[in-house]
């Protein structure tokens, strides 16, 4: 079998030379690299021939390992019959010994229960003895006792008293005596049991000695089988995994041989595909660029035709913010929401419906409220219903109002210009939210004038702000006198 595994060995280590022959991926093919694998194919298919020829020997060895066994087979059941019958023989008398034990133990309490009832019976007795001689209850005692009975009735119960105490003696040594008896019994039989225990202790060592003398037999038996089932698997596999290895080998070359008269074709392909891929991508990189272009420059467009709508529409809220009369819007033009009209609408701090005499624009807390005409400052104080609050004289004689104010940044007395900041607004007084009520009073100081009469431009671009302008003022009322 050595041998054969140098043969195997010297089979392998030729295919693994012959396998340096392999053409890397993408090398140049020519017509002696073509003929080397020819002859490396060739190589192989001799180190294939020399491989079968090799695995027949190792069949026809591993065939007479295999009658072997057979034939050793039947002897190796006998020999394991017998071990199972002693280990189960053995087994039993361990139980039986076991049982002994169990027993003697038993006998062995029994018997100091027995000695402990004897020792009481003794000295019961011995102190009855005692008694009766103390007492004067035998020999000359006795008739002493009798004589000095104090009368003939007291002399009769003595002497019944002497006869009971003579009974009770008797009764005391025979149950003494069979108590005894008893005891020798229970120790012939501890005796009987040990002795019988011993005989099956001998015997199971017997046994012990047997089983590991057969056991020793079987060990030895079985390493040899074990020993000759290793070399048939030993053989057979290194003699499978050579033919495998060079199948493989053969299989690899060809596919390899294939695989070089492919590669040039492959070569001249990749080079074809790598010039339209170059090409490709030069024509993307290009409508990708011009692409790029045209949306930078429509951007760039969007940009500045965005930035022309919001020139544009600021411009149109800066010069909607000029109204009639030479009104100014009394926000910022960006940072306002008409919330209440001037009219008919629900009171938003009950349940019914009021006339409001002014417009509710709703706006940040802390936006800059603006005086709509220049004039005089007439009020600026808090109330409990306007909150804080200014009111301008202007000069026609008309009155401006803005309410609910968060801060007061004006006196009374004190003359502002169209634009200056007078407050900021907030939500003070009875308010449910941050706005500027703001209202326009005729010069009879009781009337009062719809402020979007002023601001024509500011109401078409805000009508939408709220629905109550045309569901609750039909028809709309442009002046309201207290």
């Amino acid at each position: 079998m050595k041998k054969f595994l140098k043969v195997l060995s010297v089979i392998l280590s030729a295919a693994a030379l012959l396998s340096v022959f392999v053409i890397s991926p993408g090398a140049v093919v020519t017509n002696d690299e073509i003929k080397a694998k020819q002859k490396e194919i060739s190589g192989l298919q001799t180190l294939l021939k020399e491989q079968k020829a090799a695995s027949d020997s190792a069949k026809k060895r591993i065939g007479e390992i295999k009658d072997d066994i057979e034939k050793t087979e039947e002897l190796k059941n006998e020999l394991i019959e017998k071990i199972a019958s002693l280990e189960n023989e053995i087994t039993t008398t361990e139980r039986l010994i076991s049982g002994y034990e169990d027993y003697i133990a038993l006998k062995e309490e029994e018997i100091r229960q027995t000695e402990e009832e004897l020792k009481s019976q003794e000295d019961a007795l011995v102190e009855f003895l005692r008694y009766d001689y103390e007492s004067g209850s035998s020999s000359l005692k006795t008739i002493e006792f009798l004589l000095d009975s104090a009368s003939l009735s007291d002399f009769l119960s003595n002497i019944h008293y002497i006869g009971t105490l003579m009974d009770y003696q008797e009764h005391l040594i025979q149950q003494l005596e069979t108590t005894s008896t008893k005891h020798e019994g229970q120790l012939y039989d501890l005796n009987v049991a040990k002795a019988e225990k011993e005989e099956y202790a001998k015997q199971l060592t017997a046994s012990l000695e047997d089983a590991k003398e057969l056991k020793q037999q079987k060990m030895e038996y079985i390493l040899k089988l074990e020993a000759d089932q290793l070399d048939y698997e030993t053989v057979l596999e290194s003699s499978e995994e050579a033919e495998r290895s060079l199948s493989a080998e053969i299989a690899r070359a060809k596919a390899e041989e294939e695989k070089l008269i492919k590669d040039e074709e492959e070569r001249q392909r990749k080079l074809e595909e790598e010039r339209k891929r170059k090409e490709e991508e030069e024509r993307k990189k290009r409508e990708a660029e011009e692409a790029a272009k045209k949306a930078r420059e429509a951007a760039e467009k969007a940009a500045r035709d965005e930035e022309a709508a919001a020139r544009a529409r600021l411009a149109e809220l800066n010069a909607a913010a000029y109204g009639n009369g030479g009104y100014l819007w009394p926000l910022p033009m960006t940072k306002f929401k008409i919330t209440g009209w001037f009219g008919y609408e629900p009171s938003p701090l009950s349940s019914g419906i009021r006339f409001h005499k002014a417009i509710d624009l709703g706006a940040a807390r802390g936006v800059d409220i603006y005086a709509s005409r220049a004039g005089k400052v007439i009020t600026a104080k808090y109330s409990s219903s306007y909150g804080n609050y200014v009111m301008i004289l202007h000069s026609d004689g008309y009155i401006t109002l803005y309410a609910h104010a968060s801060k007061l940044l004006v006196k009374v007395g004190q003359t502002v210009k169209q634009g200056d900041v007078i407050a900021l607004v907030g939500t003070t007084g009875d308010s449910t939210g941050n706005h500027l009520h703001f209202e326009i009073i005729q010069p009879d100081g009781r009337t009062r004038e719809d402020p979007m009469l002023y601001f024509s431009k500011i109401l078409e671009l805000h009508l939408k702000d709220s629905p109550r302008y045309d569901s609750l003022n039909n028809p709309r009322r442009k002046t309201w006198k207290v």
